[in-house]
This record gives C-alpha cells, sequence and structure tokens, in this order.
C-alpha cells in the first residue's frame, strides 16, 4: 500500500508493541497533510515551524535513513531467504550485527594504526627502521 495510508495502522502497531500510545510521529516527506488525532506528525517541509529540539529529532531520522539503505545495499538485506516472520527478524538482526562488526573492526584498524604511530619512536620513523608490532 501508499506509505501515507499507513499512518494509522502503524501508530497503532508501536502502540501494541510499547504497550504506549505516541504523542509525537517523525515522518518523512510521503506523510505530508496527514493528520492523527492525538498525534504531533513532524516532517522536514515545514522547518519554520518546528522548534529546535523537534529539528533535531526530524535530522536524526534523516541519519537513519542511509544507513538502512547501506544495510540493504551492502548487507543483502534486499532478500531474505529466511522462512516466516521468525526468519525475517533474524535476516534483519543477523544483517544490523554484521554492519556493526564491520564498523567496530574499522575502528580497530584505525586505533592500531593510531597506537602504532605513538609508540614508534620518530628515530626509528625517519631511518626506515621496521619495527613489528602485532596489533
Amino acid at each position: 500500500p501508499y506509505d501515507g495510508d499507513t499512518l494509522a495502522e502503524q501508530l497503532e502497531q508501536v502502540g501494541i508493541v510499547s504497550g504506549t500510545q505516541p504523542t509525537t510521529a517523525i515522518v518523512d516527506l510521503g506523510y505530508r497533510g496527514r493528520e492523527i488525532e492525538g498525534v504531533q506528525v513532524l516532517h522536514r517541509g515545514k522547518p519554520k515551524t518546528l522548534t529546535r529540539r523537534q529539528w533535531a529529532w526530524v535530522k536524526r531520522r534523516q541519519a537513519v535513513e542511509p544507513v538502512i539503505g547501506h544495510l540493504k545495499d551492502d548487507c543483502r538485506l534486499r532478500r531474505c531467504h529466511l522462512q516466516g516472520a521468525e526468519g525475517d527478524a533474524l535476516h534483519v538482526i543477523a544483517c544490523a550485527a554484521g554492519y556493526n562488526i564491520r564498523w567496530l573492526l574499522r575502528w580497530i584498524v584505525f586505533l592500531c594504526a593510531w597506537i602504532r604511530e605513538c609508540l614508534l619512536p620518530s628515530a626509528a620513523r625517519s631511518s626506515g627502521a621496521r619495527v613489528a608490532m602485532a596489533c
């Protein structure tokens, strides 16, 4: 179905899962003009009417969108080969875990390179001497 028509159902689902009804929904521009009673709908299409805190929430949502795109492209999230709702949930968790592990490994490599640069004496670097360091 069209995304703009599913807002009420999604808010109902959030209420069922979390146990409390949401009072604010931060959405993309596809939901422009949608009004739900008792729920404030925020999107980036009306920046002048948003407070700083609301604008920060909208920007935070916009920061999550590229991560989802990377998960779809890089982590094979576009197609799930596992069966049923449990398979869907496991596939998403496995893709997110793989994404986080790759992110963590990049930081570990960066940290090892930084430690190597800090610990090597400047004389050893300038003379071209090789120093073996296991990281």
